[in-house]
């Protein structure tokens, strides 16, 4: 139904966390397929991505986009991880999207994964800022995101779970 577009570079154990969070859409039929665009990884990032089965080619989101075969792609930045149950939420939504002729994409609520204040205060800054949301996922239309249009944004309930400070593997 959906295809996925990962942009990633030197991001082995980023990647492998997104990944994992996407294998109940996966089993469940709503992810159709998983594009790694890969910026020229010298770590395991390749290895990861080929150990279960994305399509991997050269490039960056662009290059993944071209790539991807769906009409509706999830365009997830490496580390991003989803809540288990994401896609029945988004299909709801994809359906009704796409019976209403709406040129509009979903974006999900952005938590950060970690304790205290300052997790908090960034949250507060992602729910007020709409460009560092879509940097970190989006559900929109393949043919938009290449054209680079500006479109609507449905917030959906579903979060994307990022990692705090003191995240492990140096992530951010």
């Amino acid at each position: 139904m959906i295809s996925v577009v990962i942009a990633a570079k030197d991001q082995e154990y980023a990647l492998a966390e997104t990944l994992a969070a996407l294998v109940p859409a996966a089993a469940e039929g709503f992810v159709r397929e998983v594009v790694v665009a890969d910026g020229g990884s010298t770590d395991g990032t390749l290895i990861v991505a080929d150990a279960v089965g994305c399509v991997i080619v050269a490039g960056d989101a662009a290059a993944g986009l071209r790539a991807a075969r769906s009409e509706w792609v999830l365009l997830i930045a490496p580390g991003i991880r989803l809540e288990a149950d994401w896609f029945r939420e988004a299909g709801v939504t994809l359906h009704r999207l796409q019976r209403g002729g709406q040129r509009v994409s979903a974006l999900f609520r952005c938590v950060v994964d970690d304790q205290g204040w300052r997790a908090r205060l960034s949250e507060i800054g992602l729910k007020f800022s709409r460009t560092r949301r879509r940097r970190q996922a989006v559900l929109a239309p393949r043919a938009a995101l290449l054209r680079g249009e500006k479109l609507m944004a449905y917030t959906l309930r579903a979060r994307a779970f990022s990692g705090g400070e003191a995240a492990p593997f140096g992530r951010a």
